[in-house]
């Protein structure tokens, strides 16, 4: 089976995978596989999430499709209405679906929408009618500047074959998603170390540790006495920071489920002997 490789790191909000999509399906029967898609549906939906406060706000993007579960939720709620093809793509059969828009809450990555005009709900078929055609992409792939999104063959996947590690998204869906991500967005912690006349220290060592399970996350300042810690799993964390001619400072049970700005952190110089 061939799926979608999405990094999210990679996606600069262009929205050219947004804008394919409409235009492959806007106004185009693809019948059996799908009707024209309808108004004010995204089939690619580029979510913002805005992490952190102050100067360390950033937005990491995260491209959303159809998920093309092993175990479709949206199959389980109308099995009569929907139908997984031999290559694994997950699909809505327009005539048989028909009125259910039971359907659109069924789906717990809210990637399915209802066309009001023609009574459907509908989703990404990962152009199924293309790749039928002899396509070897779908739309949004072929116009990615960035290769945020890239059609990969899943069995090729492996850990050396991958410049970053492999996740599902909400794996705890119970749904068995195909399609993989890479780099999702994960919190991270940032500050800036100054002493105590508020000049910045530069090349200090900083240390985040999971408090459960000890994960390590290292990092040094900068030039500017900037740290940012990214990728952390979320969790409590300590801080550790060393650097010479400066006492040590152990910052403890910091709650790193979300972003965190530390913003200015004080450490003492050791007086000179």
């Amino acid at each position: 089976m061939k799926t979608l490789v999405i990094d999210s790191s990679r996606c600069i909000q262009c929205c050219d995978c947004q804008i394919v999509c409409k235009d492959e399906h806007c106004d185009n029967d693809w019948s059996p596989i799908t009707r024209p898609q309808g108004d004010s549906q995204f089939w690619v939906k580029i979510i913002g999430e805005e992490m952190s406060t102050g100067t360390r706000v950033k937005t990491l993007w995260l491209p959303l499709i159809c998920q093309h579960c092993k175990k479709p939720a949206c199959k389980g709620a109308v099995p009569d209405a929907v139908y997984q093809r031999e290559d694994g793509y997950v699909i809505i059969d327009p005539d048989k679906a028909k009125g259910r828009k039971e359907l659109v809450d069924s789906c717990p990555y809210g990637v399915i929408y209802w066309n009001a005009e023609l009574e459907l709900p509908q989703k990404c078929t990962m152009c199924a009618h293309l790749l039928d055609n002899g396509w070897e992409e779908p739309r949004c792939v072929t116009a990615c500047p960035t290769e945020a999104l890239r059609f990969e063959e899943a069995d090729s996947l492996t850990e050396s074959s991958v410049y970053a590690p492999l996740e599902k998204l909400n794996p705890e869906y119970g749904t068995e998603p195909q399609v993989f991500y890479q780099n999702l967005p994960k919190p991270f912690v940032g500050g800036t170390l100054v002493d105590q006349k508020g000049v910045t220290i530069i090349g200090a060592k900083i240390l985040a540790v999971h408090q459960i399970n000890g994960k390590t996350y290292r990092a040094s300042t900068n030039a500017f006495g900037d740290f940012d810690i990214r990728g952390l799993a979320p969790g409590y964390y300590t801080i550790e920071i060393d650097k010479d001619g400066y006492y040590p400072k152990t910052i403890k049970n910091l709650d790193l489920n979300t972003a965190l700005n530390l913003e200015n952190i004080t450490v003492t110089r050791i007086p000179s002997q």
